[in-house]
């Protein structure tokens, strides 16, 4: 049975620490054969004014947003055909391949959106960013698409569809 510690400075949500708490379980129980009920996590708080980095106090970092509710809501953008709210979801460095594996731009993007139906989104975590796998059904065809995660905008895209 594990148990996982971490201390932040007080200030964050509880919807914030709640995910934290899932993320830090779900991290160890991918490497230790555990069962959710039997790993627990606990967050020790303390006081801005108790905490310190080199000397200088330290307030809490503003928490990122679920990395699927990221995808989720610039899915519904390219399905509604809004290019404008889209955008606001992307990277300056942006790239993204179509069904063929071809480099394509947000404008391709949307025109390949329409008559999707989203089913899930699942998440994967690594290093140096989040990845959003998204399932989905357009018309009798399956697809899968990968969105790649950096900080709270979406940087990287792939498609792959299956008839």
């Amino acid at each position: 049975m594990p148990v996982i510690e971490t201390t932040l400075i007080e200030g964050y949500d509880a919807e914030t620490k709640a995910r934290l708490m899932k993320g830090m379980a779900r991290v160890v129980r991918s490497v230790i054969a555990a069962v959710p009920e039997g790993t627990i996590t606990v967050i020790r708080e303390v006081a801005p004014s108790s905490y310190a980095r080199g000397g200088i106090p330290r307030v809490p970092g503003p928490p990122l947003p679920p990395a699927a509710d990221v995808v989720s809501d610039f899915a519904k953008a390219l399905v509604s055909g809004d290019a404008g709210k889209a955008s606001v979801f992307l990277t300056p460095e942006f790239a993204a391949t179509d069904a063929t594996g071809a480099a394509t731009d947000l404008a391709g993007l949307m025109k390949s959106a329409a008559g999707r139906t989203y089913l899930r989104f699942d998440e994967s975590v690594n290093d140096e960013s989040v990845l959003i796998f998204a399932e989905g059904t357009a018309g009798s065809a399956r697809f899968v698409e990968r969105f790649t995660i950096s900080g709270k905008l979406i940087s990287g895209y792939a498609i792959w569809i299956a008839a």
